[in-house]
């Protein structure tokens, strides 16, 4: 049932694509759709094929995908008048199906939101795929407070439409944004919600040779309620924890007055921070190279006053990429993009939690939290770096840590690369090492190594508009993952 089911989606996906599609021109609409499949030696999908994917990918092998897009974008400019519209809409639906073993059916939607622009601010509601962080976002291995490793949390949005310049004859720009979202996060928690926000600067005007960028992205998580929570008082009175709207600004300030839960009648855990909070100060240097791009880049990451004061210094992700204008390796093969990352997280503020006056420091145990068990996640998936990894997705013959990270004490090296050849095909490849230490209190002995890769292949066909063949192999070798290699086989039809 739930294979036909499928089939009935994936014809209604394919006929309203190919009806939408004859209308692209007239009203500003693109369309695509695409089907595929994974293999996999192993029950688990590697990593690198699910990985970043914004919760698309089935963990489970083998799988069969189907999905569509329908969307339309921002126009540039007015068609009849050739000038800057200061008014414009936009949306996206992005609904996707994928059969698991035994027929399961699932779908999502990774995207499905709808946003409207007024000159330089932007609003938007739904889900969108987003990253939080300065850093390339082609090739990254996953920036470290949102990497698109998650499905999209639902959410409303106000920020600007990319850098907005304001000072200084466009010399400074800035880009920002604040939203708030839903969680709804069961079984572990019902009714938690999302806060998030961010603010960075541009120094340099949109074609100077080098620009050099900087801010802070926070994110935080916070209310709901629980029957897990009933059993520790400690933790949440009756396993309600603060919700009411009247204490918002200390969620957004990170900041809350002494003693102000013995009034409002909440647990002393609370009496630190209100909620789950965590991001990254960002900076990066962007310049020109002979006509190639340099761009270098560094994300501190940051879980409590400790680590928000470099007290948890050199942890965060470090990288460098080359965007490359025109070098040929051999014939028509020509190099695009390079990216090589480092991300480390074994500092944490020390190995030791302790309290200095009403400070908690030390330990900071990332991505993990008490009152909300299954810590920085959604739908079970990390938010974060993907290299701070679920247990459900560890290899659970190795591990005995019962937290939902047990192991957020890495240090890994990344390189991607991407090269076309005669404009047809593209090639990417990522791949990664990390050694993995445990937690804070629940180390590994001794640390376990882990080698993920990923080739992928995009082809366009000749014969057929718009339409490509894509292709992937992926391998995982190490102690972290079941050892498996696998791939991905698909077409894409784009109007």
């Amino acid at each position: 049932m739930h294979f036909f089911k499928g089939i009935l989606l994936f014809i209604f996906l394919v006929s309203f694509t190919l009806s939408v599609g004859q209308s692209i021109s007239k009203y500003q609409i693109g369309a695509e759709i695409e089907a595929g499949g994974i293999l996999s030696s192993d029950e688990q999908t590697p990593f690198w094929l699910r990985t970043n994917q914004f919760g698309a990918i089935p963990k489970q092998a083998p799988s069969a995908l189907m999905q569509g897009k329908l969307w339309r974008e921002y126009a540039r400019y007015d068609t009849i008048t050739k000038k800057r519209k200061d008014f414009d809409w936009g949306f996206v639906v992005n609904p996707v199906a994928s059969f698991e073993k035994v027929n399961k059916l699932g779908i999502i939607f990774p995207e499905a939101h709808v946003k409207i622009r007024y000159k330089f601010i932007e609003f938007f509601g739904g889900r969108r795929k987003e990253l939080a962080g300065l850093g390339d976002s082609t090739l990254t291995s996953g920036f470290y407070s949102v990497s698109g490793n998650a499905l999209p949390v639902p959410k409303i949005q106000l920020a600007t439409v990319g850098y907005v310049p304001f000072a200084f004859k466009k010399f400074v720009a800035v880009n920002a944004a604040f939203s708030h979202g839903w969680f709804n996060n069961p079984p572990n928690i019902y009714g938690a919600r999302l806060h998030q926000k961010h603010l960075y600067f541009r120094l340099g005007r949109p074609a100077s040779k080098s620009k050099f960028y900087f801010g802070i992205n926070h994110q935080a998580t916070w209310a709901g309620h629980s029957d897990y929570l009933k059993a520790q008082p400690d933790m949440a009175e009756d396993g309600k924890l603060p919700d009411s709207w009247k204490l918002y600004k200390y969620l957004v300030l990170g900041y809350t007055p002494k003693d102000w839960y013995k009034k409002s009648g909440f647990s002393s855990f609370d009496s630190y921070r209100i909620g789950n909070h965590l991001g990254s100060y960002d900076a990066a240097f962007e310049t020109k190279i002979n006509g190639d791009r340099l761009l270098l880049y560094h994300q501190h990451a940051f879980e409590d006053v400790s680590s928000i004061a470099f007290r948890n210094f050199p942890d965060g992700l470090y990288g460098i990429n080359m965007v490359l204008n025109d070098t040929k390796i051999f014939g028509h093969f020509q190099l695009t993009r390079l990216t090589m990352e480092f991300l480390t997280t074994k500092d944490q503020s020390g190995s030791e939690f302790y309290i200095t006056g009403s400070v908690y420091q030390g330990a900071d145990n990332y991505f993990n939290h008490s009152q909300y068990i299954s810590g920085w996640s959604y739908k079970d998936v990390v938010i974060g770096t993907p290299f701070i990894i679920p247990r459900a997705d560890l290899d659970l013959s190795k591990s005995t840590n019962p937290r939902f990270f047990p192991n957020n004490r890495v240090n890994m090296f990344y390189a991607g690369a991407q090269g076309t050849y005669k404009d047809v095909l593209l090639l990417t490849f990522r791949g990664s090492f990390s050694r993995n230490y445990g937690t804070p209190g629940g180390d590994f002995f001794p640390p376990r190594n882990q080698f993920s890769s990923l080739l992928a292949a995009h082809l366009k066909l000749k014969g057929l508009s718009n339409t490509s063949i894509l292709a992937k192999l992926s391998v995982d070798r190490g102690e972290l993952f079941r050892n498996s290699y696998g791939g991905y086989l698909g077409i894409r039809k784009t109007w």
